[in-house]
């Protein structure tokens, strides 16, 4: 047990009580006393030494009458509030300091130096606190007794460190400030005067703290939000005077400054509650420390897949005109432990719940295969993540009105982040694409890509992003023992090739199924008709389906499609899936069936609006030939006449024929 372990009875021990603490100073078996110090807290710290005979005191420890804490400090109770602050910084906070606290702390010691050497000899004498009073009046200059006996004691008992011996200077000013009779206004002088302005009292504070919760707002300056408070809680008025502005009371009464407005609520309302008040929530959290990384409490890659959406700013080129047409959104899933893109999708306009579906179709597939769905050829080790997070984040807008029960089998937990909150899903906000901002003229950026080469380009920015970003924020001390390349691909790699990956996995016809939106489309003789586009593949003429479709007839279906690239679109048949490509003639130019839903939508609305528009001409087209014919002939069209039963066989139609075989040439 060393010098200042604390010490218990929790049942009490002769003029022990229960609840206090004391500290251990000496145990000295040949004089059979041991003594204990405790110090009783007040304005003034005061030492109490305790004396108990050695026998006692083991036969208590043995007993357990006594207890010991374990604990051991290195500061005085007193002391609490500065321990562990840096000297350094309480000296920076002091104002005009005629002494240092070092200097105050050395002079202290210094008078308690000859006891600090006779330590052993003053614990162990019949009467230590005689021995310290004697030497406290015979030292020069004399010393005071009472606190000469405390900085001693406090000295040897909290570890021999000298900055137990500090002043409590920290405890001072604590006197009420509010009394009725103070008629003085606190603080350092006006520039108006000395005595210039009221003191601000208890009445004076509630109506600051009630007018600034009643006239705080996000859109609200400091400057209104006191000039508020003035005006209405306090009835003040704005005047000129001899060319200055000032606020001044009609009836005289006591209203405070805009300096002690700002202090009071500074006083009563903490720093979070203000910025929450003044800048809005999500701006007080964007300002505010972190508290941490999202990835710190997940154990597995894929464990929760996190989902946002961006707009391209480029517009595009329309398909048949090349004109500026608004670009789309694209929604990414990004794994919230190595910051992989793990599925992609896409919509047409706004962020709707679709690109979201499709990013899960994404997600579910193998990324060779869904590349290839838009013509984009990679390699497995570029792109590796593949089946589905059993826990996702979505937007609020589009997540709201996600259908959940039809995908329970997979699906764990859906979170949705709080409207204007990037905050809850900062891993894929921060994985966005960024534009350099400049200041010059706003212009139009009219891209030459369409809307299926850009969704190219956006897949291939994202293999951009999985390879090429820097991940070293997400490496741990292991990965980089172990080599692991510093991007989410490889991060992803080294955490999955370990067992560590939480993907969810999915046949491709269930994901289609699950994740697909479905359109009409007709069974012809020929093919799948699908607005107007010829669909067929091998498998399923080998159903005979074609063969049961009689010549003028046909089978309403529904197939499904994928939105943004509709070469492929999937017939489900029998309860059998069968993948269909659309019908390529020789003509059929390159790029030709990598067009959008919407496009294929607007090319067959033309198609049909051009078959309506001949039906609609065909009969004055009719006409106009018949009249021009008579113009021409003076005959009708069809200037004929009946004659029932066979041609005649006399001998006037024999001349007729020859006549007409000569005329040929026969």
């Amino acid at each position: 047990m060393i010098t200042g372990a604390q010490l218990i009875a929790p049942e009490g021990f002769g003029e022990l009580c229960k609840g206090v603490t004391y500290y251990f100073l000496v145990n000295d078996p040949s004089h059979n006393r041991a003594r204990l110090i405790e110090f009783i807290i007040g304005k003034n710290p005061v030492p109490i030494l305790i004396t108990l005979t050695s026998t006692q005191f083991e036969e208590a420890l043995e007993t357990g009458v006594l207890l010991e804490t374990g604990v051991v400090e290195k500061y005085p109770p007193w002391l609490k509030r500065i321990e562990g602050v840096a000297i350094s910084h309480l000296e920076e906070c002091r104002v005009s300091a005629k002494e240092s606290y070092d200097e105050k702390v050395n002079r202290r010691f210094l008078a308690i130096s000859d006891l600090v050497r006779d330590t052993q000899k003053i614990l162990i004498s019949k009467n230590p606190n005689a021995v310290i009073n004697a030497r406290a009046n015979a030292s020069i200059p004399r010393q005071n007794a009472a606190r000469l006996r405390l900085w001693f004691y406090a000295y040897i008992t909290f570890g021999r460190n000298k900055w137990a011996l500090m002043p409590r200077t920290h405890c001072i000013g604590g006197w009420d400030r509010m009394g009725p009779n103070r008629t003085v206004k606190l603080g350092r002088p006006s520039p108006l005067g000395k005595k210039a302005g009221y003191p601000c009292d208890l009445e004076m504070q509630k109506k600051i703290c009630s007018g600034y919760v009643e006239f705080t707002s996000p859109s609200h300056t400091w400057d209104r939000i006191r000039r508020e408070i003035l005006i209405n809680e306090f009835g003040c008025r704005a005047i000129e005077k001899s060319g200055d502005y000032m606020f001044s009371h009609p009836e005289g009464l006591p209203f405070p400054s805009l300096a002690q407005i700002q202090y009071w609520i500074r006083k009563n309302f903490s720093l979070r509650k203000r910025e929450v008040a003044q800048r809005g929530a999500n701006k007080a959290r964007a300002r505010a420390g972190d508290k941490g990384s999202f990835s710190e409490k997940l154990i597995n890659v894929n464990q929760l897949s996190e989902f946002d959406g961006y707009y391209i700013s480029e517009k595009l080129s329309g398909l048949t005109e090349g004109s500026v047409v608004d670009s789309f959104c694209v929604v990414r899933a990004v794994c919230g432990v190595s910051g992989a893109i793990v599925g992609i999708g896409f919509s047409e306009g706004r962020e709707n719940m679709e690109s979201y579906r499709m990013c899960l179709f994404s997600m579910a597939l193998s990324k060779v295969k869904f590349c290839e769905l838009f013509g984009v050829e990679i390699a497995p080790e570029h792109w590796p993540c593949e089946g589905l997070s059993g826990s996702v984040v979505f937007d609020r807008g589009p997540g709201a009105n996600y259908d959940v029960e039809p995908q329970i089998n997979w699906l764990g937990e859906l979170e949705l982040t709080p409207v204007f909150s990037g905050q809850s899903k900062s891993t894929v906000e921060s994985s966005h694409p960024r534009d350099k901002n400049d200041l010059e003229q706003p212009v139009v950026v009219q891209s030459k890509l369409n809307f299926v080469t850009m969704a190219r380009r956006e897949i291939r920015q994202v293999l951009e992003d999985n390879l090429g970003s820097d991940a070293t924020g997400r490496m741990e001390e292991a990965l980089i023992l172990a080599g692991v390349k510093a991007t989410p691909i490889g991060v992803w790699n080294y955490w999955s090739g370990r067992g560590r990956d939480s993907s969810i996995g999915m046949q491709f016809e269930t994901a289609v199924r699950s994740f697909l939106a479905q359109h009409p489309a007709t069974i012809k003789q020929d093919a799948v008709y699908f607005y107007g586009r010829k669909y067929r593949s091998p498998e399923l003429e080998a159903t005979g389906v074609f063969d049961r479709v009689s010549k003028d007839s046909v089978i309403q279906t529904s197939v499904y499609v994928l939105t943004m690239c509709v070469r492929h679109i999937w017939l489900d048949l029998n309860g059998v899936l069968y993948e269909l490509d659309m019908v390529r003639t020789i003509r059929t130019l390159e790029g030709e069936r990598d067009i959008s839903l919407r496009k294929l939508q607007e090319i067959d609305g033309l198609r049909r609006a051009e078959v309506a528009k001949i039906m609609e001409q065909r009969a004055a087209l009719q006409q106009v030939q018949r009249d021009a014919f008579k113009h021409e002939t003076g005959e009708d069209w069809q200037a004929v006449k009946r004659i029932k039963g066979r041609p005649s066989k006399s001998a006037a139609s024999r001349r007729d024929k020859s006549d007409f075989d000569r005329s040929r040439g026969k």
